[in-house]
Order: structure tokens, then C-alpha cells, then sequence
């Protein structure tokens, strides 16, 4: 049975074929756990869809209007759901003739991952692929996700998240995910200027540490970062937080306490 979604607020059995989502990815998306009938951290979702639609010229719609689209999509049970903005279709051709955006929600059932990905902590190994730097789409949550779908190509049957880098050997993110790392009591994350995507959860973390005095750095580095660290954790918002408990052949105490609290302030839910 196919999933449900709903197109500028009316429930439909097919899209347009003219989308400009479809044709060029042309427009931008965020992915929202729904929990016990609400939509967690949906201000922020809503915030960060539209900051990314005005970045690509696009006019976002109201507010409002982009929280009914997902409440209508909410189910008693956990969920998924998933909201893009497309650039309105006027026409062939990558310049559009209008900056408008069409609205689509696609409602899934939940993931659910093994308890020790939260316990005991999950592995990280290097993906060969390579980010490619465009200051213009850095940040930005957009649909079209080529480098992600053959980064995740890679995967081996043991893998449980690979770290990508940009061109010039920067580390940058998880395939599905945001990276921070802990030295020496210090909470790291890539700066995201070039590529990555500025991630929902990435956002309440570095506001949590602003709030329980734990010094941050946003900042390049290489990979040597992580080898050294003491501490690595990836996030996104359906997992939280996930420990990792070995990177390459390195292997790390998980989770550790910076990660442990970081864990607890999110009270985030556990999909196992």
C-alpha cells in the first residue's frame, strides 16, 4: 500500500508531473517525527523550511498554513512526516517563471533502530565520497540529495552511519546526520559555509549548550579531529542523539558524559 500525502493541503492519489521537485529539485524539505499526536520541535522545522525557501528565491507560504499541511498528516501512532516546498511549475525549463511553491506532505511509519544505537553507541567509518563546495546551497535542507543517495551506495552490511567530507578533506556530516565531537570538554561541529545541511537537532544542541555553560567551537576541521577526540555523537531529528562507539579502528568510550547530558537535555524519544 502506497504512503499517504497530501498536496497543497488536499489529499491526492498523484502529483503533478510537472513538479519542479520532480524535474530539478528544485525546492527544499524537512522531516518531522510525530510522537504521541505532536509534531516535535515543529517551530524550529517550520523556521528552518522557510529560511531555506527564501535562500533559493523562493516565497515561502504562510506559517500557518505549512502547520495544517503536517497536523492533518498526524497519526496515534509514532510518524514521519515529511514536508517539501516545490517551486511552483510554469513551464519547461530551469528558469522559473514563478517563485511561488507548491506544498506536498508524505506521511510514513516510523523507523525503528536497535536500543544499543542509544546505549552502547553506533560505528562511523569514512565514505569515499566527497561533498562539493557551493556557498550558495551551504545550509540548506534542498531536495535535490545525488551526493546522500550515492554516499549511501557505500554502506556495508555492518555500517550503521558513514562521515562525509568536502573537497578539501574538511570533515562535514553523516549521510543521514549532523557530527559533533568533544576535546578536551569542548563541543565541536563542522562549520557549514561550503556544504552540509544546517539539521533541525544540530540547532536545539548548540542552543542546549549555550544554556549549561558547555563551551562550543564551530569550526573546520579534518579528520585528524575525530581520531583525537574524546567524544563523537551524530543527531538529526528522528534519532536524537546517537553515541558512536568507534570510528575507523579507533573505539570510544559511548556515550560519554558531554553526549550523556547533551541526551538528557533533549529528552528526545527512542525509535527501537
Amino acid at each position: 500500500m502506497s504512503e499517504p500525502f497530501w498536496f497543497n493541503g488536499e489529499s491526492v492519489a498523484g502529483l503533478p508531473a510537472g513538479l519542479r521537485a520532480l524535474h530539478y529539485g528544485d525546492g527544499v524539505f524537512r522531516t518531522c517525527l510525530s510522537w504521541n499526536g505532536a509534531i516535535l520541535d515543529i517551530d524550529d522545522h517550520l523556521d528552518h523550511l522557510r529560511r531555506d525557501a527564501r535562500q533559493l528565491g523562493m516565497t515561502p507560504p504562510d506559517r500557518e498554513i505549512l502547520r495544517q499541511d503536517l497536523q492533518q498528516a498526524v497519526d496515534v501512532t509514532p510518524c514521519v512526516l515529511k514536508l517539501m516546498l516545490s517551486r511552483r511549475a510554469g513551464g519547461r525549463g530551469y528558469r522559473a517563471d514563478d517563485d511561488g511553491s507548491d506544498r506536498i506532505v508524505m506521511h510514513s511509519a516510523a523507523p525503528r533502530y536497535p536500543s544499543s544505537h542509544w546505549s552502547r553507541g553506533v560505528s562511523l567509518r569514512d565514505c569515499e565520497l566527497r561533498l562539493a563546495t557551493q556557498p550558495a546551497l551551504a545550509g540548506i535542507k534542498h531536495l535535490n540529495r545525488l551526493e546522500q543517495i550515492l554516499a549511501s551506495r557505500e554502506f556495508r552490511a555492518d555500517d550503521e552511519e558513514l562521515l562525509m567530507r568536502d573537497s578539501e578533506n574538511n570533515i562535514v556530516c553523516g549521510t543521514r546526520s549532523n557530527l559533533f565531537w568533544v576535546h578536551e570538554g569542548v563541543l565541536h561541529t563542522p562549520e557549514l559555509k561550503r556544504c552540509g545541511v544546517a539539521g533541525v537537532m544540530r540547532g536545539r544542541i548548540l542552543r542546549i549548550a549555550a544554556r549549561i555553560g558547555l563551551e562550543t567551537r564551530v569550526c573546520d576541521a579534518a579528520r585528524d579531529s575525530l581520531l583525537e577526540s574524546d567524544e563523537i555523537l551524530l543527531s538529526n531529528s528522528l534519532i536524537g542523539v546517537w553515541p558512536v562507539r568507534r570510528y575507523q579502528h579507533r573505539t570510544l568510550s559511548a556515550p560519554g558524559p558531554v553526549t550523556a547530558r547533551i541526551d538528557a537535555e533533549l529528552a528526545h524519544p527512542r525509535l527501537s
